[in-house]
């Protein structure tokens, strides 16, 4: 790479961290200085574009905000929208869709943390989510020839609801199972007869079994034929249909004819249970029918008292295999009900596993619009889709604005709201935007105004609402860039207040902790001073890199050298890396450097022993030692640091840990002669603070034989920056 590269690379870096600061126009004027050394860089082209369209947005937002006057209001109430929510939850429970009506009211409780109506209802949908999950693994089971699976998931579904309306169907499925793959003898199958036709070729081998019906009411007294009658067996007469009621009786001296009942006469009724005992019977009546089926299927399995018994073959559910190929986009991110895919190589993701019901899979890139899918895989299914993202401010989709009143205010009606995208006047809370970064403002007289910056990735109608502010109360809002996938946690002054990708607070004026966590990405967090204007923030978490542990062994006692840096003396209790390959220099008067290569694996501890040779036991032979330039280099040292001056920026920012990566010629005098940034993943000038801290320091120089000379190394700076 030449230094024009080099350039333009380090100008597209600051523009980004500009980005990230909310300096458009500083970064408009970084992107045309590297358009400069660089004019056929479409990347870079692309980007200018981008940031011209927000600076355009925001001066139309400022330039009509100018012109408007508002007075101060009161606090805000969510209940409108959370009866919103309500309604639309219900809607889709009577559709059938009871994942969207979980999410309708997860967006009500966010708004209103403690309405008991909300949380009654998101337990109930949770609970008609979990039975129908329970009923498709019970038909599975049965399909698959495992009835004992399906009978332990019906007793979890009556356990966790006994009235549920889908048990009734699960007992009758249990009542009519037939096994439809049995095996009698140890062999295998006849090449070429599908699992689903072996049904039919044991069918003509083996004897049907006819199910034992359950009863539904206490048994009849059955009559008992004399012994003396076994010889009139053979002749016994066919019954006569007609003649129910008069059915004769083998020995009519010894036995009376058995009276038949009386169809029409109702049987007495049962005495009315007591009060508060009517749910104990309706268990009592379900235990009894599930310990029916147990026995059922048990004699099932067994195959009955006069027959052999049966082996089951039992045919594990096979897998679904989905092979998605993403093109349009370099840095995909795919993620199926929440959980992250690795790509088995660019752009491909291989999903497969043996959950059948309806699944989620989101497929996102920076600066691309998100696809959101939610497909219902079949057992055995091998299929394979080719996806193309779009460029944000592709697709046109629809917005549906609404707004939510202080709290104890009068509802003016939707007429009195004037609704602003990008500041310019829509006609009615409907309208149709790009996708892509916009400004999203609701105005109402008397009231003040927050301006909302929304990002629109996905290509779908949605949904948003504003909030009217009253007087010293401003809003905090923050979301999820499209580089990093899945839901967050949102948490102010240490306590949660929202989950999922996007979070708006409203608060009085004053000053907060603000915080993005997420499992296995970097926490993010800041102090701010929440004033009128607002704090609107788009947040990237990086991924976590979990570090290694470095162990040396404690004897021979030694400085210890991790790419020139002195990380301690033996024995101590180890140092933390990351992952990567070091130089180990291990250092003792009395011994010969000892230098190790090491590489550092996540979350493993690495060890390394002591293994040079005393200088006693070093027998010097000049003669036979060959030219000085023949001699191996030895590695530089750090006899004196300088600690690194805290960034502004990252101290505002704060909670950064990590390491910047740093290239140091060292002259033979051990003065540090130059240094160049190899690795700065912090950013917010920590790269530039450790190259003119290293700049002062002093090195033992490197050593070829007796004579010291210049080497070029590698050093690591770690900020830990609270």
């Amino acid at each position: 790479m030449g230094l024009g590269d080099d350039k333009v690379k380090k100008l597209l870096q600051t523009a980004g961290m500009q980005i990230q600061q909310g300096e458009r126009s500083e970064a408009l004027r970084t992107y045309r200085k590297a358009l400069e050394l660089d004019p056929d860089n479409q990347q870079i082209l692309d980007r200018i574009n981008t940031v011209e369209r927000e600076i355009s947005a925001m001066e139309k937002f400022n330039k009509s905000r100018s012109t408007r006057v508002h007075s101060a209001g009161r606090n805000i109430s969510s209940s409108g929208f959370v009866d919103d929510c309500i309604k639309r939850s219900d809607e889709a429970s009577r559709a059938g869709d009871e994942v969207r009506a979980l999410q309708e009211l997860e967006r009500a409780k966010r708004h209103d943390p403690d309405n008991k109506l909300v949380k009654n209802k998101i337990r109930i949908v949770k609970r008609l989510i979990k039975i129908n999950e329970l009923a498709d693994l019970v038909r599975n089971r049965l399909k698959s020839n495992d009835p004992i699976t399906a009978l332990e998931n019906i007793k979890r579904a009556f356990d966790i609801w006994p009235s549920a309306p889908v048990l009734r169907e699960l007992l009758d499925l249990m009542e009519k199972y037939q096994p439809t793959a049995v095996i009698t003898e140890k062999k295998k199958p006849e090449t070429g007869i599908p699992v689903e036709k072996r049904a039919e070729v044991k069918a003509e081998e083996e004897p049907v079994v006819t199910p034992i019906p359950i009863p539904s009411g206490p048994p009849e007294k059955k009559y008992e034929k004399p012994a003396e009658d076994k010889k009139k067996k053979a002749a016994k007469p066919a019954p006569d249909k007609k003649k129910k009621a008069a059915k004769p009786v083998p020995d009519k001296k010894k036995k009376a004819v058995k009276p038949v009942p009386d169809k029409k006469k109702k049987p007495a009724p049962l005495p009315e249970p007591e009060k508060g005992g009517k749910n104990r019977i309706y268990l009592i009546v379900g235990a009894v029918v599930l310990l029916a089926i147990i026995v059922f299927a048990v004699i099932k399995l067994a195959g009955g008292p006069a027959t052999e018994p049966e082996v089951i073959e039992y045919i594990p559910p096979q897998p679904f295999t989905e092979t998605i190929v993403v093109q349009g986009a370099a840095d995909v991110n795919l993620t199926l009900d929440g959980a992250l895919i690795q790509e088995t190589s660019p752009g491909v993701f291989v999903l497969s596993d043996t959950l059948f019901n309806e699944r989620i899979i989101e497929i996102s890139s920076e600066g691309f619009e998100t696809i959101i899918l939610n497909p219902r895989f079949e057992e055995a299914q091998v299929n394979e889709d080719t996806l193309m993202l779009d460029s944000l401010g592709t697709s046109l989709v629809q917005i549906t604005m609404s707004y939510t009143m202080p709290e104890g205010e009068d509802d003016p009606g939707l007429e009195a709201v004037l609704f602003l995208i990008d500041g310019e006047e829509i006609e009615s809370n409907i309208d149709s935007i790009l996708t892509g970064t916009h400004v999203f403002e609701a105005e109402l007289a008397g009231y003040r105004v927050m301006p909302e910056s929304v990002l629109v990735v996905r290509n779908i109608d949605f949904e948003h609402n504003l909030n009217i502010l009253a007087a010293e109360q401003s809003q905090i809002t923050l979301q999820l860039s499209s580089d990093t996938p899945g839901n967050a946690s949102f948490l102010i002054d240490g306590s949660r207040v929202a989950t999922g990708r996007r979070m708006t607070e409203v608060l009085p004026f004053g000053s907060y902790y603000i915080q993005v966590q997420m499992d296995n990405r970097e926490e993010w967090g800041a102090s701010i001073n929440l004033g009128q204007d607002g704090y609107n923030r788009t947040i990237s978490l990086a991924e976590l890199i979990l570090p290694g542990q470095l162990m040396v062994g404690p004897e021979p006692w030694s400085d210890v050298y991790v790419d020139g840096a002195h990380v301690g003396t033996t024995p101590f209790g180890g140092v933390e890396l990351e992952p990567g390959t070091y130089t180990v220099r291990l250092s003792n008067p009395g011994f010969e450097n000892d230098v190790h290569t090491v590489e550092i694996t996540a979350g493993e501890t690495s060890a390394i022993q002591f293994n040079a040779v005393s200088i006693e036991e070093v027998v010097e032979d000049t003669v036979e030692a060959g030219p000085v330039e023949d001699l191996p280099i030895s590695s530089p040292f750090a006899i004196q640091q300088t600690l690194p001056v805290v960034p502004s920026l990252a101290s505002t920012r704060g909670d950064l840990h990590g390491y910047v990566t740093l290239a140091v010629f060292v002259g033979a005098d051990g003065l540090v002669k130059n240094v160049t940034i190899v690795n700065d993943p912090l950013g917010l000038g920590c790269g530039q603070a450790a190259a003119d801290a290293v700049s002062n320091w002093v090195f033992s120089p490197a050593m070829q034989g007796s004579q010291p000379v210049e080497v070029t190394t590698n050093v690591q700076v770690r900020f830990d920056i609270e």
